[in-house]
């Protein structure tokens, strides 16, 4: 039997957890040296010393616990910078709590804002570090360090995309050992001089060439002949992955959950399914709009209700029913930039269309005729940022024509959204570009993240200020 040790991992955790260490404690002793009467003592007596010993220990207890119960994720072999950022966030934040309530509990008088100061400090150099040593590692890992042998089972098409991932990724640092499969030549879906043997030749493979990790990549059905593999495997401490044959209904990222003990996938991650997602974003709503409705809202209410009136006649909003969340209708408001028509609520916009006003033309173009959906936002039909909302004509038409199309009203309808800021604002001439909108709602939906809204609205704010040619 193999006798394993992953000492590469532990020495990589060393590292990172030795280089922490420091940082604790050298920002702490800088935040000392440039505030010290933080602690309320009198610097140089006995008990102000006595406090900041106290202080390190304290510190340095914090950090530990705070790392053991967040861990470290440089080492894996696939992770992105943003599962870095949060946990090192994480970690801050902990360290944080914990070193606030154990002075309270030893009555150490210190100033809140020398903590702020320490923990923002803190976070900031503990994701330089963590970055940079996900850098290096990655670099060294490329060049043949660090490296994990792997075998993968099948020979198909599901054993060929592993394969590209594999190769494609040097920097996973996988050094690919060969595929073993039971089909026929002719059937290989990969290099043929790369398979090499039969499923029951698999395990003397792995034996001989100490293999870390064994993907199972066999189509559904023949992953059954795997058993006797995967269960050598695991005896002899090598790592088993299984790929599953349902790429044919699952193109993204997935969840796994439980039924008891009966697995569940989903078929697409839904980020603002959270609560704590959904609650940030209403958050930001409420405040935003209302700040706006209170603020900048009653200067253009004025000034575009008048223009309004004098240019054309009619109500200074316009109504619309349009489809929100979870395909349930709701009145959109917005400031009315065409003249009254019978076709508003069925005809989209066009190009030079002879029923926008000149003023309606304005603020179409500089997208101020949204404006009263702030409202629609604050009352909750609709959010900032998401799925732009759609006539119920369209809803009816396109949701026969367009797979997964019902899918952009998973989230609340925005006043800006994803689709818009990449091209696909304004009028639909042709199937394709409705497609193109709702790929991109879709995305939006499945990717969401309070930055990504952040960016959604720069980026639309940007484009009222230099004008867009889709705007019409």
């Amino acid at each position: 039997m193999k006798n394993f040790h992953d000492y590469d991992s532990l020495y990589i955790k060393a590292g990172v957890a030795i280089g922490e260490v420091f940082i604790v404690n050298s920002f702490l002793h800088l935040l000392m040296y440039l505030f010290p009467n933080a602690m309320h003592a009198l610097s140089g007596t006995e008990l102000y010393d006595d406090r900041v010993r106290t202080v390190f220990i304290i510190a340095n207890l914090s950090y530990l616990l705070a790392l053991s119960w967040v861990g470290i994720v440089l080492d894996k072999r696939s992770v992105f910078i943003e599962s870095i950022l949060k946990n090192t966030m994480k970690i801050s934040g902990i360290l944080f709590v914990i070193m606030l309530f154990a002075l309270y509990l030893l009555r150490i008088d210190i100033s809140i804002t020398f903590f702020a100061i320490y923990s923002v400090w803190l976070f900031a150099a503990l994701s330089v570090w963590r970055v940079f040593l996900r850098i290096m590692l990655k670099s060294y890992r490329s060049h043949g360090g660090n490296t994990k042998r792997v075998v993968v089972l099948g020979a198909g098409s599901i054993a060929s995309q592993v394969y590209s991932q594999l190769v494609t990724n040097i920097s996973y640092g996988y050094k690919f050992m060969g595929f073993f499969d039971d089909r026929a030549p002719e059937d290989y879906k990969v290099p043929a001089e790369l398979v090499k043997g039969s499923l029951a030749d698999a395990t003397k493979f792995i034996a001989d060439h100490d293999v870390h990790v064994v993907y199972c990549a066999l189509p559904a059905g023949d992953d059954r002949k795997a058993v006797e593999i995967i269960r050598y495997a695991e005896q002899n401490f090598v790592r088993c992955l299984i790929v599953p044959d349902f790429r044919r209904f699952i193109e993204k990222k997935v969840e796994l959950s439980f039924l008891e003990e009966i697995p569940l996938v989903s078929l697409r991650l839904e980020p603002l399914h959270k609560f704590g997602n959904r609650l940030a974003k209403r958050l930001f709503d409420v405040v935003f709009s209302g700040l706006f409705l209170v603020t900048i809202f009653p200067i253009l209410f004025i000034v575009l209700g008048i223009i309004i009136k004098l240019t054309s006649p009619g109500p200074i909003f316009f109504r619309q029913k349009r489809t929100g969340e979870n395909g349930r209708d709701f009145y959109c408001i917005k400031f009315r930039s065409m003249h009254v028509n019978k076709d508003a609520d069925t005809v989209q916009a066009t190009k030079n269309d002879a029923r926008v006003s000149k003023i309606g033309a304005f603020m179409r173009k500089t997208n101020l005729d949204e404006m009263p959906q702030f409202i629609n936002v604050f009352i909750g039909d609709m959010s900032i940022v998401g799925p732009r909302p759609h006539m119920l004509k369209h809803t009816e038409m396109y949701s026969a024509l367009i797979d997964k199309y019902m899918l952009r009203h998973w989230a609340k309808p925005g006043i800006t959204g994803w689709a818009q800021v990449t091209g696909f604002r304004g009028e639909t001439q042709t199937l394709e570009q409705m497609e193109g909108r709702v790929k991109r709602d879709v995305w939006y939906i499945e990717n969401w993240s309070f930055g990504l809204d952040l960016h959604i609205i720069f980026l639309t704010v940007w484009n009222m200020i230099k004008g867009e040619e889709n705007a019409y």
